[in-house]
C-alpha cells in the first residue's frame, strides 16, 4: 500500500487545487522536470492551471490530447451519458507493463473478491496485483479545482521525470482519474462565472462572478445532488462510476469536493458517525492515510482538520459507498473560491485555494 500512501499524499499537496505558476501559486510540484513530449494545458487549451475554469469540452480536448501523446501509458474511456448527453470520462494511467495486461489484471482482481478462492492461490495473486486508486473530482458542478486539478495530475503522472514518487506509483499501482463527475452541473457554473466576468477577474465575494443564479451548478440536470445517489443509483452518472469501480474492485477511492472560502483543509479520518459495516483493517488504514497526509501538510505548514465535520455514515456518498466493496472511501474538502478568485474575509485573496 505505499504507492497508495503516496499516491494520496501526492493528490492532497498538488493536485487538489488546480496550481497555477503566478505570483500566488506554487508550481504543480516544486522542482519537477517535465517530458516535452507530454504536451502541457497550455499547449492544448492555451492558459495555464488557474488561469481559467475549463468547460467540460475542453476536458476531453486536454485527456484526448494526453492519452495520445503516451498511448502506452493512459487510456481515456467514456463510462456514461449525463441526462444533458454530455460523455463522463475515465483516464487511467499506469506503466506500460501494468497498461498492457489491464485485462488481465481486472480478472485477477475479481478473483480475489470472490470470498470462495481457495486461500492458496490468494497469495500468487496479491503478488502479481498492482494497487488500484480511484480518484474522482467534482461531483458538486460548481465546486470548480477539482476537476482542473484532475488535469494537473494526469499531467503530472504521464510527464514527471526522474521523480521518486511518481515512479513508485506508476510501477506499483494503476490510477483511475474520473475529472468530471457532473458535466452539466459544471457548465451550468462555467456559464454563470463566465457570464458575469468584468475585464479582470474579482476577488469580492459580493462581486456578480461569485454571484451563482439558481439553480447553480451543484446538481446535475435534475437538480439531484449525485452525492446522495451511490445508495439508490438512479442518476446514468451514478450508474456508470458504480459499474467501473465494481469492474476495478480499487482499493482506495477518493471523492474531491469543495467546501466554504474561509475554510482549510480537509482529509479523513471522518467525523462519527462512520459507516458501520467496515472492517477493523479498513479503519485502521483510514487512521493510517490520515496520519501521512497530516505529516505531509505539517511539513509545509498548510492548515487542515478531521474528525469535526463530513461523515461516512450514509451509504450514498462517495466516501461510504466504496467501503462495501472492500475498498477505503475518502472525502477530500479544500475551501473553494466558486471562481478564480476569492477574497476571505480576513482580507486575504486567494487564488484556487486558501492556505
Amino acid at each position: 500500500m505505499r504507492s497508495v500512501l503516496s499516491l494520496v499524499v501526492l493528490l492532497t499537496l498538488t493536485a487538489s487545487p488546480a496550481y497555477a505558476q503566478s505570483a500566488w501559486m506554487p508550481e504543480l510540484w516544486p522542482g519537477t522536470t517535465y517530458d516535452p513530449k507530454i504536451p502541457t494545458l497550455k499547449a492544448v487549451l492555451g492558459y495555464d492551471h488557474g488561469e481559467r475554469i475549463t468547460p467540460p469540452e475542453d476536458v476531453e480536448r486536454y485527456l484526448r490530447a494526453l492519452a495520445a501523446a503516451a498511448p502506452d501509458r493512459a487510456r481515456l474511456t467514456e463510462y456514461a451519458r449525463s441526462w444533458q448527453h454530455r460523455p463522463l470520462w475515465l483516464f487511467i494511467v499506469g506503466s506500460r507493463e501494468h497498461m498492457s495486461r489491464i485485462d488481465a489484471i481486472k480478472t485477477a482482481r475479481k478473483s480475489l473478491a470472490d470470498p470462495r478462492l481457495p486461500p492458496s492461490e490468494v497469495e500468487g495473486l496479491i503478488t502479481d496485483q498492482p494497487v488500484v486508486t480511484a480518484l474522482m473530482h467534482s461531483v458538486h458542478g460548481n465546486e470548480a479545482s477539482g476537476v482542473d486539478a484532475a488535469l494537473a495530475e494526469a499531467y503530472h503522472l504521464l510527464a514527471a521525470q526522474g521523480d521518486p514518487t511518481v515512479d513508485l506509483i506508476m510501477r506499483e499501482s494503476i490510477v483511475l482519474i474520473d475529472p468530471m463527475q457532473n458535466p452539466d452541473g459544471r457548465a451550468r457554473f462555467v456559464a454563470s462565472n463566465t457570464h458575469a466576468h468584468a475585464k479582470g477577474v474579482d476577488p469580492d465575494p459580493l462581486s456578480a462572478e461569485h454571484d451563482e443564479g439558481w439553480p447553480g451548478g451543484r446538481s446535475n440536470h435534475y437538480l439531484f445532488d449525485l452525492n446522495r445517489d451511490w445508495f439508490a443509483q438512479n442518476h446514468p452518472e451514478s450508474i456508470g462510476r458504480v459499474r467501473y469501480l465494481l469492474e476495478w474492485l480499487p482499493q482506495v477511492t477518493a471523492d474531491l469536493h469543495e467546501m466554504g472560502g474561509d475554510s482549510q483543509y480537509y482529509f479523513p479520518p471522518a467525523a462519527a458517525p462512520n459507516t458501520p459495516n467496515t472492517t477493523p483493517a479498513q479503519r485502521d488504514w483510514m487512521v493510517t492515510f490520515g496520519r501521512a497526509n497530516a505529516d505531509r501538510f505539517d511539513a509545509r505548514g498548510f492548515h487542515y482538520f478531521n474528525r469535526e465535520t463530513f461523515d461516512s455514515f450514509y451509504p450514498g456518498y462517495g466516501a461510504s459507498w466504496p467501503f462495501f466493496i472492500g475498498s477505503l472511501g475518502k472525502t477530500f474538502e479544500m475551501a473553494g473560491s466558486r471562481g478564480l478568485v476569492l477574497r476571505r474575509s480576513d482580507g486575504v485573496a486567494g487564488n484556487w485555494r486558501v492556505r
